[in-house]
């Protein structure tokens, strides 16, 4: 069976020193460079699929109840694919970016999944509400047009909003997910575990302040702990079988511990895996050591089929 690496890659080591020299950590400790930064992103819109992943998938767009939606599937199938419904991260202010593309592709073209990727409304435009009505509609047509329930995951924000709409729709006695991947999830807004502070001190990118104030315009009013915005707060009973992958210099990682310990206790079968000195969505960095044992270990833990 594959397992973690029980030490970082020369390469990934390298990554935690470019980003820190990146200056992303500091735009995320000033909100007023976040705000910024939310801006200018939001300006340069969606990264489109980059040519690699042209070339390994076919991209079909369609809408759904107003939101862009792509579906993409690997070329070079022949047997009916898997469907997997992905959110992308980027805190909930920032649009899809080209390594969440190479990440979709690598899923689609190593599992045989046709992987559906709807771009949600992001904060302050959009928000916590709104999100989970549309998903849950997304989910439910894609369960009825597929037959099978699909997988369902996504990096950051996006792991987040996954398990908060499996939480949704088991709550709403809706068929849920078969399976729940999530990448270096944020599963708690508010970011007020006491074991963070340490791990921030080794994260090359994430930092609290500027989470916060992301974390407050997806929530748009609802308490920080509504499970909604923050789904490690909510009931983890009832759930389908749960994979999160995180890095030790992540600052969510506390949190996945969390969710882990809480996962167990209710009966939800839940595998954690550590990835040491591992940043922040390392499984994105597709052409990493980390990131290709996390996508094995993936495919172990999701069973072939419907």
């Amino acid at each position: 069976m594959t397992v973690p690496p029980p030490k970082p890659s020369s390469a990934m080591r390298l990554a935690n020193v470019l980003l820190r020299k990146s200056g992303v950590k500091r735009a995320l400790n000033d909100v007023t460079l976040t705000e910024r930064e939310r801006r200018r992103n939001r300006a340069a819109g969606p990264a489109a699929p980059p040519r690699s992943v042209r070339a390994s998938c076919t991209i079909r767009w369609t809408t759904a109840d107003g939101l862009p939606v792509a579906v993409v599937a690997p070329k070079l199938t022949t047997s009916a694919t898997t469907p997997f419904l992905y959110l992308h991260g980027g805190a909930y202010i920032n649009p899809i970016i080209a390594h969440h593309w190479r990440l979709i592709a690598a899923l689609a073209t190593e599992n045989a999944w046709t992987i559906t990727v709807p771009l949600y409304t992001l904060a302050p435009d959009g928000d916590a509400t709104d999100a989970l009505i549309r998903l849950t509609a997304l989910h439910q047509a894609l369960r009825q047009e597929t037959g099978v329930a699909p997988a369902l995951g996504g990096d950051s924000a996006g792991g987040g909003l996954a398990l908060a709409l499996a939480q949704r729709l088991r709550d709403q006695a809706l068929p849920g997910p078969r399976h729940l991947a999530l990448f270096s999830p944020w599963l708690d807004i508010g970011l007020e575990n006491p074991d963070i502070p340490p791990v921030d001190r080794v994260d090359p990118t994430l930092a609290v302040p500027g989470l916060r104030h992301a974390g407050l315009l997806w929530a748009n009013g609802r308490d920080l702990k509504d499970p909604a915005v923050s789904p490690l707060h909510g009931d983890l009973a009832g759930l389908c079988p749960i994979t999160v992958f995180i890095g030790t210099h992540d600052i969510f990682l506390p949190d996945c511990r969390e969710l882990a310990v809480k996962a167990k206790a209710s009966g939800t079968d839940v595998a954690l895996y550590e990835f040491p000195g591992a940043i922040h969505v390392f499984i994105a960095g597709t052409v990493l050591r980390e990131s290709r044992i996390a996508r094995r270990l993936l495919t172990e833990r999701i069973p072939a089929g419907g």
